[in-house]
């Protein structure tokens, strides 16, 4: 019986994780704009149901559909103030599926914003401490 733990154990540490990381990816876009490209993505390009969802807060809970079956799944976007000009978070969550599939939806978000929006505006630059320029006359 020891043997069998022992070896039931091994083999639950040594198999890779599936899906246990989230997968985020920043967006110059606006947080209008990223909101509804992820949910008309999951909705209608996807074709996936959406559980519930709040916008203020920046959630959506989704199942995600494969081979017949249904996984739950989630996308948050968080505003990151802290980088200057706001940048948009967001983060893929599907705990039952690799990662790769997380991975793949972020890339068609990221396609999907910029065909239906365009290039995002650059980040604003941030003043620089140069010295000031006096000429002795």
């Amino acid at each position: 019986m020891r043997l069998w733990a022992a070896i039931v154990m091994t083999v639950a540490l040594l198999s890779p994780a599936t899906g246990q990381a989230k997968k985020t990816a920043d967006f110059r876009h606006t947080y209008e704009q990223v909101w509804g490209a992820a949910v008309r993505m999951i909705r209608v390009d996807q074709g996936y149901a959406i559980k519930d969802r709040d916008e203020a807060v920046g959630y959506f809970l989704f199942d995600y559909r494969d081979d017949g079956r249904n996984y739950p799944g989630s996308v948050e976007l968080v505003r990151i103030e802290d980088q200057g000009g706001g940048p948009i978070r967001a983060v893929i969550q599907i705990p039952a599926m690799p990662s790769y599939i997380e991975r793949m939806l972020l890339d068609k978000l990221r396609k999907k914003l910029i065909s239906e929006f365009g290039e995002p505006a650059p980040p604003p630059k941030k003043p620089t401490d140069a010295p000031s320029s006096d000429h002795d006359n």
